[in-house]
């Protein structure tokens, strides 16, 4: 099998052209004995050992990193957090080392300023139903929103659909032009960094930027950063603040055993809210649009990348629930693999929907009862749509679909969640409580004033912090020293 094979082996097809680029790059730049015989148990334990050998060059090695986390969301399965872990410690002196060329004295830049001026670092604008990219226009929106900001630079990469600029001018398009907001393309323009510092003092946000990217360590000795943490992924670069819905003891300790610097964590800030924008759901399915008896309880299951998300304990505690109760429906919501889509059909029968294209989410997701997140990382932006909708929300306390839970109602492990999936399928009662309180937490993570008020606490505190670390000096000589103005900024 070839390690393009070997990617591709029982994966949703609408992954495989991502897989493919990142089959040529690496068939390109590697011996191929590096890549010969791989399968899932032994491909992230030697690809961390090669990335920790002497032979690649520091190039080829961020680029390994960076598309080991791809892989990752693609295909599956995840690594061990150590091996993540022993992947950042590779990457981050790499990446402080570039940061460390730049040459820069130390700055002391008026906060003024820095309240005022903003630029947004957001990767891919791959669209308004991307997750990541969603967020980071709603960030933007929440930051124009404050009448003394006068410039706000939203820097992308690659290119702009034409549904995404539609959804930039519905959320900016109505702050006026003298306020200061534009769109810069990395692509039309390289010397970017050259011509934000030419404008003046500014605070950087990191809000889907790839986690590798060289230009969050290099803005980091140019101003005040703040990063949005998501995924249950540690951070690899500093930041004087990250930012998500996690409680502070909860990113210590996944932190501390994915190997991130301790004093990442103290950086830490919580934030319940976010810019997510309440906006009322559009009118629901009907059942009988998609096949369902109006009396049918319900189970959605939702994602881009569900072929890597869904594991054996999941998809069986889910058809056990269902299987045996002739009113349940097991929804799932995006792309599957064939075989897989095939067996769920042929154990459930009518008991099972699939709707392979996730544009119809929100509709989808108004003839919800119980929206069961796989165990993974993500799906915050559907957790989100599912509760505004009034589906009752299911999830471990782990990734972004968690901080939609109330805290104190979040499952403790796999075994639980199909506990409370039983309850919650047997008392009409129960759903019916769940719901209000549900109801009412939503409406707290995505009240947009609540959002405003934290991300104005958390800009004056990266302002202190970047300051404490002697503004713009070398990242080893503050972040990362043994001791000094890190350790005084926390």
């Amino acid at each position: 099998m070839t390690f393009k094979d070997f990617l591709a082996d029982g994966v949703q097809t609408s992954c495989h052209p991502a897989l493919e680029e990142i089959a040529e790059t690496w068939t390109g730049m590697l011996d191929p004995a590096v890549l010969e015989g791989m399968t899932d148990e032994t491909f992230h334990p030697r690809m961390a050992a090669f990335l920790e050998g002497e032979g690649p060059s520091e190039a080829v090695k961020l680029q390994i990193a960076g598309d080991l986390e791809r892989i990752t969301v693609l295909r599956g399965p995840a690594p061990p957090e150590s091996l993540r872990g022993r992947v950042g410690a590779v990457a981050r002196p790499i990446l402080a080392g570039i940061a460390d060329t730049l040459v820069l004295g130390r700055r002391t830049l008026p906060f003024s300023r820095l309240r005022r001026a903003h630029v947004l670092l957001v990767g891919d604008l791959e669209g308004p139903g991307h997750s990541p990219t969603e967020t980071a226009i709603d960030y933007a929106a929440t930051l124009a929103m404050d009448p003394n900001v006068d410039r706000l630079e939203i820097v992308y990469s690659g290119f702009m659909t034409l549904d995404m600029a539609g959804y930039i001018r519905e959320r900016l398009g109505g702050f006026p032009r003298e306020r200061g907001i534009s769109l810069v393309s990395t692509l039309e323009n390289d010397g970017f960094l050259a011509d934000i510092l030419g404008r003046g003092p500014c605070t950087f946000h990191m809000v889907s930027e790839p986690t590798l990217s060289p230009v969050i360590s290099v803005v980091s000795r140019l101003g005040p950063t703040l990063m949005h943490t998501s995924a249950d992924i540690a951070p690899v670069q500093y930041a004087d603040v990250y930012w998500s819905g996690h409680s502070g003891a909860y990113i210590e300790q996944l932190w501390r055993r994915q190997a991130a610097p301790e004093a990442f964590a103290r950086n830490h800030v919580q934030v319940l809210s976010g810019p997510w924008r309440e906006a009322p759901p559009p009118a629901p399915v009907t059942r009988a649009e998609i096949g369902a008896p109006d009396d049918a309880i319900i189970i959605a299951t939702v994602g881009d990348h569900l072929g890597a998300e869904l594991d054996e304990a999941y998809i069986t505690g889910v058809e056990l629930a269902v299987r045996d109760r002739p009113h349940c429906i097991w929804m799932v919501v995006g792309d599957l693999p064939g075989s897989l889509s095939n067996a769920c059909r042929q154990v459930l029968g009518d008991q099972f929907l699939h709707f392979p294209d996730t544009g119809q989410i929100e509709r989808l997701m108004g003839a919800v009862d119980i929206y069961a997140n796989p165990f993974r990382g993500g799906g915050g932006r559907s957790a989100r749509m599912a509760a505004r909708a009034g589906a009752i929300l299911l999830s471990l306390n782990q990734g972004d679909a968690a901080t939609a839970v109330p805290e104190d109602i979040r499952a403790s492990d796999p075994e639980d969640v199909f506990r409370r999936l039983d309850m919650l399928i047997e008392s009409v009662e129960l759903r019916e409580a769940c719901r209000a309180y549900q109801t009412d937490y939503i409406a707290k993570i995505c009240d947009q004033r609540a959002f405003r008020s934290s991300l104005s606490g958390m800009i004056t505190l990266a302002a202190k912090r970047y300051a404490a670390r002697l503004g713009g000096l070398p990242l080893s000589q503050t972040v990362f020293a043994a001791s000094g103005a890190l350790a005084a900024a926390s």
